[in-house]
């Protein structure tokens, strides 16, 4: 069974339409990437998928059961946005009024929680002295307190330093490991490519395309060579003055797909 399903899910405001008809699936264990420009409705679908607004069409299941579904969130870890907490408290104390204000966490939970977000040498200090980075940091944990089999993550890795995103890598995948599944919305196109299962393209509310990192199509090359013996197409190239340094076929990034395929979106609902 998936954890998340939408089903036609649509969001109006006045005559914009900011999601539309929105079919998406991701399965336990599956970290999906859902890419997309700002204003793409990425973040009004994570917010219709807690319950936070109503959508106008379409339907959404969270473990099986119907958006809202308020019985099923303390399952779902979630961090919306840039996350909000109280500045003149430290890391621990925010995380205590989290843990105070919901359904019981275990004794280890709010410690457990940080030094998986990489912030337990920061757990003591006032939020107000914290980098962007670390309040990223914190709002993952936040997300993790309650050990959640779902994670909905809105541009989590914003601020974060290369030694932090490559933390953040592997704590996502140990969930996913584990059995989690993840939702990740993030314009870091690197990161997805690196970390994600599928990605799914969303423009102006629709789904565009869903992808496999490592099966994007390959481009036109420059120079194609069709030969299955290798040294022997490395030495006709050599002969033509062609130094080669490296023979496979190319694999574009996902950087190229995601602009190939919004460029033409634009083009094809352009006005004539």
């Amino acid at each position: 069974m998936d954890v998340v399903r939408c089903a036609g899910l649509t969001k109006r405001y006045g005559s914009t339409t900011v999601v539309d008809r929105l079919d998406l699936s991701v399965a336990p264990g599956e970290i999906v990437g859902f890419l997309g420009r700002n204003g793409a409705g990425k973040t009004t679908t994570l917010r219709m998928l807690l319950g936070l607004i109503r959508p106008d069409a379409g339907s959404a299941w969270l473990f099986g059961d119907p958006v809202p579904c308020p019985d099923r969130l303390p399952a779902v870890g979630a961090m919306i946005e840039e996350p909000a907490f109280y500045p003149w408290l430290t890391g621990t104390a925010n995380l205590t009024v989290l843990a105070d204000t919901g359904p019981p966490v275990p004794a280890d939970a709010i410690t457990r929680a940080l030094e998986r977000a990489g912030l337990a040498e920061a757990a003591g200090t006032k939020v107000k002295t914290y980098s962007q980075g670390m309040r990223q940091r914190l709002g993952l944990a936040a997300a993790l307190l309650r050990e959640p089999r779902l994670l909905l993550l809105d541009e989590p890795a914003n601020g974060l330093d290369p030694p932090g995103l490559r933390e953040f890598r592997e704590t996502l995948r140990g969930l996913a490991g584990a059995g989690s599944a993840i939702l990740l919305s993030s314009h870091l196109l690197g990161e997805l490519d690196q970390i994600c299962d599928r990605v799914v393209l969303i423009d102006g509310g629709r789904l565009i395309a869903t992808v496999r990192p490592g099966e994007l199509p390959a481009p036109r090359s420059t120079i194609t060579v069709r030969s299955a013996d290798r040294d022997r197409a490395t030495s006709l190239l050599a002969a033509d003055g062609i130094e080669v340094k490296a023979m496979g076929p190319e694999r574009p990034s996902l950087e190229d797909w995601f602009i190939t395929l919004t460029e033409k979106d634009d083009h094809a609902s352009a006005p004539r």
